[in-house]
């Protein structure tokens, strides 16, 4: 949510004043005290510094163009889903179709990784994030890029959402959300739900970050006090496997408390305790091979507890 609203202040800006993207760029790092880099190299690497002006030219310029499908994406990252090369990819099958996919390309000073949620061939949304390393990203690599980015911990980002092709899932699954609206919830209730209905930085390959565990209590508990239940309702149709056990055993709380749960809701809450929010982890693809991992299969009886 701050990565939009962060991006729409971008364009104003850039509208009302008629900056240069590169302006802008400079402008969001000096302002960025997580990701501005902090580290001097007075003598770069020619070799590391031309290999990342190339990736920043080829592969990161370009996405602003790119049609939101798979299929065009891999003319520009033909490794995004194998791997191959210099790079590395990860693709995880999440419930109700939706496939989220982490490629890493790889650099000189700099490391690049983008993430697409995908639904078929059509991409939801993109996320594509760069490094900042030392002094060089700030001195050379920004006055080559040409597309607006924002600050996003310790890196920089390109965020874009096609709204027309969550329409299109949303014609199958029409109870799925990534916005809310801000005006009619809280700040704990909004923390709650953008934390957890997402995918990103807390599931993996290999299990659940006890991260996770450790903030979806505390937003939970946090949902409860405060009978966030419209909340809690979302984040069992939600993007996150493992935040619809949590919303699973809320509601079967609410439910002692005689809150009246709405049918549909109801065979959700059927859907997610017979299917054991069993999900496919998928394959982890890199240029030194190729492995499968089993499913990922929590149960629900021990988060009620």
């Amino acid at each position: 949510m701050k990565t939009l609203v962060s991006t729409l202040l971008f364009l104003l800006f850039y509208s009302c004043y008629g900056q240069t993207v590169y302006e802008l760029n400079k402008t969001e790092l000096e302002h960025c005290h997580t990701c501005k880099p902090k580290d001097k190299n007075p003598n770069p690497n020619p070799e590391w510094v031309e290999t990342d002006l190339t990736r920043f030219k080829e592969m990161v310029n370009p996405i602003v163009d790119l049609k939101p499908t798979v299929t065009d994406y891999l003319t520009v990252y033909p490794s995004l889903l194998t791997g191959k090369g210099n790079a590395s990819s990860k693709t995880i099958e999440l419930l109700d179709e939706l496939k989220l996919v982490s490629h890493d390309f790889y650099g000189g000073y700099t490391s690049f990784n983008l993430k697409i949620l995908t639904y078929k061939d059509l991409i939801i949304y993109s996320r594509l994030d760069t490094e900042v390393e030392e002094n060089v990203f700030e001195n050379i690599y920004i006055k080559e890029i040409t597309i607006p980015l924002t600050c996003s911990g310790a890196n920089m980002e390109y965020y874009k959402l096609y709204n027309q092709n969550l329409s299109e899932y949303q014609k199958k699954y029409p109870n799925f959300t990534l916005e809310i609206d801000n005006d009619k919830y809280n700040t704990d209730a909004l923390n709650a739900y953008y934390n957890l209905n997402q995918v990103e930085w807390n599931m993996g390959t290999y299990h659940v970050d006890d991260d996770f565990v450790h903030f979806a209590n505390t937003f939970f508990k946090t949902l409860l006090e405060n009978k966030e239940y419209e909340i809690i309702k979302k984040l069992i149709f939600g993007i996150n496997p493992v935040s619809r056990i949590y919303a699973f055993s809320a509601l079967q709380r609410v439910k002692k408390d005689d809150y009246e749960i709405d049918n549909e809701t109801k065979k959700q809450m059927e859907i997610v305790k017979k299917s054991g929010l069993k999900f496919k982890s998928g394959t982890l693809s890199c240029w030194i091979g190729k492995f499968d991992y089993d499913y990922y299969d929590f149960s629900i009886e021990s988060k009620e507890n």
